[in-house]
């Protein structure tokens, strides 16, 4: 078969937007051949996009577009004109009467996987063949929420007055004093894929003073489990005079404002996954670490002072607070060289932890702003000042007290959607086992 050229044709609607008050008008509809049924006279095709599906009907008197429709093939990419009908025959009460069919491309068959999930197929053979995985509709739901997630984000960051920057994504040193890093080839140097924007982002509050990033961060951890990615997209804030206290009511109000907005905005998204979400009320409780760990020994979990909870705790904390904990003052040998000590205790931290429903979405803290003191906390972490000689310079020169936090989107998308495991938030997850597609 010959193919149609689009020419200067062009959708005048989504599927979704075609009801019954539209009744007589004319549309072209361009999507997918997502169903086909052929029933002597009349070939019935769902037309599927990005927004759903519409019954599309070829009678045998338009006898060229119905020939055409007769030898479609499933995901065989079509453009339609027609005339939209009401109909009570159909689920949603209309459907477009074809006249005319292009067909744009041609699909194989059979299908490496359903689709229409009447059959469902395992994690590894959807990711196998992902882009035909994030045509169905619950995957095109997931990455919705996704887009509106940060969509809402950059809204609330830019009116309360932050700046978005692009940081390095190729550094010289470990950004976070790991050795989980991956190295790159870079020219006749040495060099890594970030870990974070962590030390760049610190260095704009001395330019910019209030900023955001969105962006990609890279692990060379090998954890293998449902909430671990190789690659992650990380948002990240930095305040320039100001403490973690300032932060959280940034923290708290993205949240606040990402949940209101998918909840007001992506209410077929959440239908069609079967999720309800609970917008989370602020303030979020606080709690320190040490509270924590007394919570947890009430409840017959006892942790060594200075250990990390698992997420088993964090649930039951979360659980018993009935909704969002910050949980502050940790030990400072729990959290990196560029989180500040507490003056009257130098063993305790200004870092913080947020866990949301038993996850971790957010850490962060005030940060060192002295050259000495982030000196002396590098060495404190058996790293070598040298290596970050070009960033501590910088603070030699004017940097002012400042405080920030990080959220993985990734995970964040998780808990919003309610899907089981993280690889289904990304478009095209890197994780210990998978480089491809």
């Amino acid at each position: 078969m010959d193919l149609d050229n689009i020419g200067k044709l062009r959708k005048t609607h989504y599927a979704s937007e075609i009801v019954p008050a539209m009744d007589g008008k004319d549309a072209v509809l361009m999507g997918w051949a997502r169903e086909i049924r052929l029933l002597g006279n009349l070939v019935f095709v769902v037309l599927s996009d990005r927004s759903g599906d519409c019954q599309v009907t070829f009678l045998s008197k338009t006898k060229k577009a119905f020939e055409i429709a007769q030898e479609l093939n499933r995901e065989d990419v079509i453009a339609i004109k027609g005339k939209i009908k009401k109909s009570t025959k159909t689920n949603r009460g209309v459907e477009v009467l074809a006249e005319e069919i292009f067909v744009l491309n041609k699909s194989k068959t059979p299908l490496p996987l359903e689709i229409t999930e009447k059959t469902p197929s395992d994690l590894d053979t959807r990711l196998n063949s992902r882009v035909l995985d994030l045509r169905k509709p619950k995957s095109v739901a997931v990455f919705k929420i996704r887009n509106q997630i940060l969509e809402s984000a950059r809204e609330y960051f830019t009116e309360q007055g932050l700046m978005e920057i692009e940081s390095p994504k190729i550094i010289a040193s470990a950004s976070e004093g790991g050795a989980a890093l991956f190295p790159v080839s870079y020219y006749d140097k040495e060099a890594f894929l970030r870990q974070s924007p962590q030390l760049y982002k610190e260095l704009m509050t001395a330019c910019f003073e209030r900023v955001f990033e969105i962006g990609h961060v890279f692990r060379a951890e090998p954890s293998d489990t449902i909430h671990h990615l190789s690659e992650v997209t990380q948002m990240d804030i930095e305040l320039g005079f100001a403490t973690e206290e300032d932060t959280w009511e940034i923290l708290e109000g993205v949240i606040n404002r990402i949940y209101s907005d998918v909840s007001e905005k992506q209410m077929e998204a959440l239908e069609m996954l079967g999720q309800k979400i609970k917008i989370p009320k602020i303030p979020f409780k606080r709690i320190t670490y040490d509270e924590a760990v007394e919570f947890l020994d009430k409840q017959g979990v006892k942790i060594k002072w200075g250990d990390d909870t698992s997420r088993e705790h964090e649930k039951m904390i979360t659980d018993h607070f009935k909704g969002p904990v910050i949980v502050h003052d940790y030990p400072m040998d729990m959290k990196p060289f560029y989180i500040a000590h507490r003056e009257d205790n130098p063993k305790i931290s200004y870092g913080f932890d947020l866990f949301m429903e038993g996850v971790e979405i957010s850490s962060g803290g005030r940060r060192v702003h002295e050259a000495a003191q982030y000196i002396e906390n590098l060495k404190a972490k058996d790293l070598n000042p040298a290596e970050f000689a070009d960033i501590i310079k910088f603070y030699e020169y004017g940097m002012p007290p400042h405080a920030g936090w990080a959220i993985g989107v990734d995970r964040l998308t998780m808990l919003i959607a309610g899907v089981e495991n993280v690889r289904e938030t990304v478009l095209f997850p890197r994780d210990l086992k998978r480089l491809t597609p």
